[in-house]
């Protein structure tokens, strides 16, 4: 149950507040945020990253194709050389969405009867 599914259904404040255990306070702002039609608009917001794309490409690519990239290296190096004033959590996001992480290879797993394979350790 959330709020705004209670308030559609007609509870009172002091209902909602006692079984989601919030405050009351919390309740009213939800209700008028709800009779506002008020959208939450932090989804609707650039990345701080998005202004360095260009860097964050240039230092994807400088690295090697064998080791992935790390997020936290490269938070750094943002810092160091690009004066970047966003946090970790600000990069990771942003390379999250902008850059899908790559197809997992399939692995076939290999089952056999019982008794059909053995182990035998030599002494």
């Amino acid at each position: 149950m959330t709020i705004t599914s209670l308030i559609g259904k007609g509870c009172s404040n002091r209902h909602i507040a006692r079984l989601l255990q919030v405050t009351e306070g919390t309740v009213r702002y939800h209700r008028r945020r709800t009779v506002e039609g008020a959208a939450d608009g932090r989804g609707q917001q650039m990345p701080v990253a998005a202004g360095f794309r260009e860097a964050i490409d240039a230092y994807l690519e400088a690295g090697s194709e064998a080791v992935p990239a790390n997020v936290a290296d490269l938070h750094a190096w943002l810092v160091a050389e690009h004066d970047y004033p966003a946090g970790l959590r600000s990069v990771q996001r942003y390379v999250r969405r902008a850059f899908p992480a790559p197809a997992r290879r399939a692995r076939r797993r290999v089952e056999t009867p019982p008794g059909a394979q053995g182990q035998v350790d030599w002494a």
